[in-house]
C-alpha cells in the first residue's frame, strides 16, 4: 500500500493560494501590481480628502499646500532649482502618486498571501504610510518640509492622519475591485 507523502506545510500553502483574491496560478507579481494600481486610485481619493478637509478645516489665509508639493518645493530649493507652480503641484502629484503606487504593491503582496481582513488591513496600511512620513521621526519633519503635529494646530496636525487612513480603505476596496 503506497502512502501520501503530501507535505502538511505545502497543503496549507495550496489552499492559501486558492483561496482569496487571487486563484492559484496567479502570482507576487501580479498581486503587487494590482495594489499599485489600487494605490494610485486611493493615492488619488487621498488627494481630494486633503483638498477638500483643508477647505471644510482649515482657517482662511492658513497655509494649504499638499505637503507633497512642499515636498517638491524644499527639494528643488536645495539643489538650486526653481519650480514654477505648475511644474511643482504637477511634480508634487506625481511623488504622490509614485509613493501611493509603492505603498500599493506592498498592500497588494501581503493581502495576496497573508489574506488579513481587507478594512484592518487598508486602515493599518493608512497608519503606517503616515508614521513613515508626518511625525517627528518621520521623512517630512526631518527634510524641513513641514513641523512634526505636535507643533501645529490640532486640525492641522488631524488632516494628514485622517487623509491617510482614507487612502487605506479606499487602497484596500480598489484591490478588492480589482481582484
Amino acid at each position: 500500500m503506497k502512502r501520501s507523502s503530501r507535505d502538511p506545510v505545502d497543503a496549507w500553502l495550496d489552499e492559501r493560494t486558492r483561496s482569496g483574491p487571487f486563484p492559484r496560478g496567479s502570482g507576487l507579481p501580479e498581486a503587487a501590481f494590482r495594489g499599485a494600481a489600487a494605490g494610485v486610485l486611493g493615492g488619488a481619493v487621498m488627494m481630494m480628502t486633503m483638498k477638500a478637509g483643508a477647505r471644510a478645516l482649515l482657517p482662511e489665509g492658513e497655509d494649504r499646500e499638499p505637503p507633497p508639493k512642499k515636498l517638491v518645493e524644499t527639494l528643488a530649493r536645495s539643489s538650486g532649482v526653481e519650480l514654477s507652480d505648475v511644474q511643482a503641484t504637477a511634480a508634487g502629484m506625481g511623488v504622490h502618486l509614485g509613493y501611493s503606487a509603492l505603498w500599493g504593491a506592498v498592500y497588494g503582496a501581503v493581502q495576496s498571501r497573508l489574506h488579513p481582513p481587507d478594512a484592518l488591513h487598508g486602515l493599518l496600511l493608512g497608519g503606517l504610510m503616515y508614521a513613515t512620513s508626518f511625525p517627528s521621526f518621520g521623512l517630512l519633519p526631518r527634510l524641513g518640509v513641514l513641523p512634526p503635529p505636535t507643533q501645529q494646530p490640532l486640525e492641522k496636525a488631524a488632516l494628514p492622519l485622517g487623509a491617510h487612513l482614507v487612502f487605506g480603505v479606499a487602497t484596500s476596496t480598489a484591490f478588492r475591485a480589482l481582484s
